[in-house]
């Protein structure tokens, strides 16, 4: 992950379309570019997708303008990720003010 870049979890609750239930939304929200993955969930939203961009009000322009105008789409809540602990199996070093023993 590049420092300057900034993730987001996206929860969406749609409304399920007839004959392709939320599969057609899954799809069209997953074409943007600033979409790295798109998953049916179950609970309390629908699908939960993980975006990246180049700024916190880049991700908000993103959600405002793109995805909460799709029709079928009755609410979103953004999540941002501040710090990452572990990804990919691996775990991060931790920012600890503490200097090291020897």
């Amino acid at each position: 992950m590049k420092t300057n870049e900034v993730h987001a979890v996206i929860e969406l609750k749609i409304t399920p379309q007839r004959d392709c239930g939320f599969g057609k939304l899954a799809e069209r929200v997953s074409k943007f570019e600033q979409v790295e993955a798109c998953f049916l969930m179950s609970g309390a939203y629908d699908l939960l997708v993980f975006v990246k961009g180049e700024s916190l009000q880049d991700v908000a322009q993103f959600v405002a303008q793109d995805l909460s105008t799709i029709d079928g789409v009755l609410s979103t809540a953004t999540h941002f990720m501040l710090k990452t602990y572990k990804a990919g199996n691996v775990l991060g070093k931790l920012d600890d003010a503490r200097l090291e023993v020897s």
